[in-house]
């Protein structure tokens, strides 16, 4: 299912940069069947009967042309937990990071239709002040080829050094989805370079935690679809106080009298010592 091995080149530029494009990530016998799961997933047919833990678009409700997200469809479909479950991204990430380990703490499915809108330039990290340490990393998995015109990803180069910023609430559609970077860089004298990726159907994007990214409209006639797996350290616990972010929403799985992730909801995907909670189906 997937197709790859990190290299010390690898390393060094996702260093430098804050973010590493590889091509041929997911085998691409798998992009059909993949791509299938959308329009069933966002009718809310879950094959699992759970749903996920976020659902931000439903067909005849929202926004033809906002850019739709669910988080957590590998609670409702088991490919997509094969796919974002995946020990590669898990031991990936932790390398890249420089972590004993890694456990996934949310997912993404993202589909931008033509005219789909902006998302704002933010820190993915900023979002997580709920766990300890506040810290995350990124694997975004594209379905479809993606370039400027159809509102690829967007880097803030070197981003990743600046300090964290306060989270940007103003995410999904905003007019101006480049002004929290803007107001952050000019409040930091910090210098803004950007680099619009373009990654081919079943490549791939990992990017730091504290990395400036977002996105434009798509101005092309194509979907642009994406499966995300957002990581953080196997070892990280519940803030014994935090609920900002989008802990409002993850605080329900928290244990009473325990700071512990529960792998049922937090799953390790991979430790140096070769613990993982699912076993990588031979896919």
């Amino acid at each position: 299912m997937i197709n790859y091995k990190i290299t010390n080149e690898d390393k060094e530029e996702f260093r430098a940069k804050g973010f590493l494009i590889k091509n041929n990530f997911i085998d691409k016998n798998y992009i059909p069947e993949l791509l299938s799961k959308f329009e069933p997933l966002f009718r809310g047919e879950f094959s699992t009967g759970i749903a996920p833990d976020e659902w931000n678009w439903v067909y005849g409700k929202d926004d033809k042309n906002a850019t739709r997200q669910i988080c957590n469809a590998w609670k409702s479909d088991n490919l997509i937990r094969d796919l974002v479950c995946h020990n590669t991204i898990g031991k990936t990430l932790a390398i890249l990071m420089d972590w004993e380990g890694s456990r996934i703490l949310q997912d993404n499915i993202l589909w931008k239709p033509p005219g789909g809108k902006t998302l704002g330039y933010h820190q993915d990290a900023s979002y997580d002040d709920w766990i300890i340490p506040q810290t995350m990393a990124t694997c975004w998995m594209s379905l479809d080829s993606t370039s400027r015109k159809t509102g690829t990803l967007e880097y803030i180069v070197n981003s990743h050094t600046w300090e964290l910023s306060p989270p940007n609430f103003e995410f999904h559609s905003p007019d101006n989805y480049k002004n929290s970077v803007n107001e952050f860089a000019k409040n930091n004298n910090k210098e803004i370079i950007i680099e619009y990726v373009e990654i081919p159907a079943g490549g791939v994007a990992f990017h730091h935690g504290l990395t400036w990214h977002g996105s434009g409209i798509n101005k092309s006639k194509n979907h642009r679809r994406a499966i995300v797996s957002h990581c953080i350290p196997s070892n990280a616990t519940f803030h014994p106080t935090n609920v900002g972010g989008t802990g409002k929403i993850y605080k329900k799985y928290k244990k009473i009298n325990s700071l512990e992730l529960d792998e049922s909801f937090f799953p390790i995907l991979w430790t140096k010592d070769g613990k993982s909670t699912f076993i990588s189906r031979k896919i």
